[in-house]
């Protein structure tokens, strides 16, 4: 044997054709193509499909840059919408003894359920037990000049709030 030959571990028999004795792809298309078999959708382990809803904020212009999260997180969104509208509405289908939901039945289930209904409004809908954070004037600079009147302490009184009230003793 000379320097230049590769010595390989592996027995012949146990060899696949296109593979090295490394036990790798031959080429980097191969190796893209094993890695990218799964789908976006798949690996969030969503049914609503994560790359249509890439392609259509990407051409909708809604942002100039958003990650790479934000499709999978939009298209679980969507699909947890979905699943709760059909899950209500098929409750009321079976209420009034129907086999298939009408557009009725959807439109009760909107109106039923508390969460679909502010999510119509245009409201996030709270959690409840969380407390809602007040929002907190914000400190704006102003020309006004502020005069604040202190109250001033009479020497001889220390209990008293204020000079020119009268201590009962």
């Amino acid at each position: 044997m000379s320097g230049a030959e590769e010595v390989c571990t592996m027995p012949e028999c146990e060899r696949e054709p296109e593979a090295t004795c490394s036990g790798g792809p031959t080429n980097i298309s191969e190796a893209k193509a094993k890695k990218s078999r799964s789908s976006r959708s798949s690996r969030a382990g969503l049914l609503f499909p994560v790359s249509r809803v890439d392609r259509q904020l990407r051409r909708g212009h809604f942002a100039e840059r958003f990650g790479a999260k934000a499709p999978v997180y939009l298209a679980a969104v969507l699909q947890w919408v979905t699943q709760k509208t059909m899950d209500v509405a098929g409750k009321i289908s079976k209420k009034s003894k129907q086999q298939r939901i009408s557009p009725s039945h959807l439109q009760m289930a909107m109106q039923k359920s508390s969460v679909l209904k502010q999510l119509l409004r245009g409201g996030a809908p709270r959690r409840r037990g969380r407390a809602v954070p007040q929002r907190q004037p914000v400190a704006s600079p102003s020309n006004k000049k502020v005069t604040t009147t202190s109250k001033k302490r009479c020497p001889t009184q220390r209990a008293a709030p204020a000079c020119g009230t009268a201590a009962i003793k």
